[in-house]
């Protein structure tokens, strides 16, 4: 009887194997490119944030200089008591100007013949031809008169001129003082007086300079009084 033998059976064929030896070298070599591709890419941006930690450290210590030298340029610390000094210097002299805004704001306000630019007229309209005068001072309560005469006699009536202004109405012009142009006990209106007119002294005619200072009528009578 004839029998059939198969040769292409499964069994006898080789296995297959799906992890060979080539494979294996194949796949670590692609591991080890790989992985030295990483670390150079690594060792590149390592590098590259030294530098630019290093550039961050040299902005930085620029700035600390820059911020010392600012500080050094900066003015000491003021003294609170110091400020408080001085603003209150400053208030005072606001409210003085205030005052002085108000006493000339109230100017236009008065009645003629009490104006303080009457005083002005009245002395310049009245002032002797012996008499001269180098400065006139004006404050509400005061009135300071400094000249110079070659005749004394004609300084107390225009003195009582003066007197019956209604601006100098409650004072009086009692602080007289009269002194020989060139004498040892000097003034200090009398300077000017000489170096003015030193052409009068060279004629040999007699100068005399006087300061004229107003006072309160009642403290005057007072002093008056006393005496």
């Amino acid at each position: 009887m004839a029998q059939q033998i198969n040769l292409l059976t499964p069994i006898l064929l080789a296995p297959k194997r799906y992890f060979s030896a080539l494979t294996l070298l194949q796949a670590t070599g692609l591991l080890i490119v790989a992985g030295a591709a990483a670390a150079v890419w690594l060792q590149q941006r390592d590098r590259q944030q030294a530098r630019d930690h290093q550039t961050l450290l040299a902005q930085y210590a620029a700035e600390q200089q820059q911020l010392a030298v600012a500080r050094a340029g900066l003015p000491p610390p003021l003294d609170v008591n110091a400020l408080q000094q001085q603003l209150q210097g400053l208030e005072m002299g606001n409210l003085q100007r205030q005052a002085l805004l108000k006493s000339l704001g109230g100017e236009g306000s008065r009645t003629a013949g009490q104006r303080h630019s009457d005083l002005l007229a009245l002395i310049a309209r009245t002032l002797p031809e012996a008499v001269w005068l180098t400065e006139v001072r004006y404050a509400p309560g005061r009135v300071e008169l400094v000249g110079g005469t070659l005749d004394t006699a004609v300084l107390r009536p225009w003195l009582g001129q003066l007197t019956a202004s209604p601006l100098l109405a409650g004072q009086e012009l009692s602080a007289l003082r009269v002194e020989r142009v060139g004498a040892p006990v000097g003034e200090a209106g009398a300077a000017p007086l000489l170096a003015s007119h030193r052409a009068l002294e060279q004629s040999r005619l007699p100068v005399w300079s006087f300061r004229v200072i107003s006072a309160p009528a009642v403290a005057s009578a007072a002093s008056g009084a006393a005496r």
